[in-house]
């Protein structure tokens, strides 16, 4: 006897446990809304996105607690449950409308730091053109001072040879004649 006493005591704890489980599940889903529906409603940014979800939740607490007064605890649960749902359709408004705007930020450092990195490219371009300018300016003076590779006479032109007689003259030598004329020679 004493076996099945013990087996009764057993039914009927695990029957309490479950009554008392059952009886903290229906306040955990208020529990939960209001939980998520409070951070929500102190935040006027926050409100603003999720206000129709927020009023739908409050609808659903108002019309559970209704039921509940009127008896009917099976109906007042699927409302605190639909006030549940909705308060976490508000929550994830928020969650999305945050992750919107850190989206848009990291977007705005993106393209900053894009246009940044061009004027860094563009600058750097210029320095580059601006020394390859100055090296070759700096080969050029160092050309001059070297000077020419080759010296040419006095006189000789650019093309290389003597210079070319004007028009209308010969292009003999000049030599002097022994009876102090200035004869020219072929």
């Amino acid at each position: 006897m004493t076996r099945s006493r013990l087996r009764a005591a057993g039914v009927a704890l695990a029957a309490l446990v479950g009554l008392g489980i059952a009886a903290t599940a229906h306040g955990d889903d208020r529990a939960t809304a209001e939980g998520l529906l409070s951070p929500i409603e102190h935040d006027a940014a926050h409100l603003a996105i999720a206000a129709d979800a927020v009023k739908q939740a409050r609808d659903a607490l108002e019309h559970a607690t209704r039921m509940r007064d009127a008896n009917d605890e099976a109906r007042a649960r699927l409302a605190e449950s639909l006030g549940r749902h909705w308060a976490q359709v508000a929550r994830d408004l928020v969650r999305a409308a945050d992750a919107e705007h850190a989206a848009t930020r990291a977007r705005v450092a993106a393209d900053d730091a894009g246009a940044h990195a061009d004027r860094e490219r563009n600058l750097l371009e210029e320095a580059i053109a601006r020394q390859g300018r100055l090296r070759a300016e700096l080969e050029g003076l160092d050309r001059a001072k070297q000077g020419p590779d080759r010296t040419a006479p006095i006189g000789a032109s650019i093309e290389g040879g003597a210079p070319s007689a004007p028009a209308g003259k010969s292009r003999g030598r000049a030599v002097p004649i022994a009876d102090g004329g200035g004869g020219m020679l072929p």
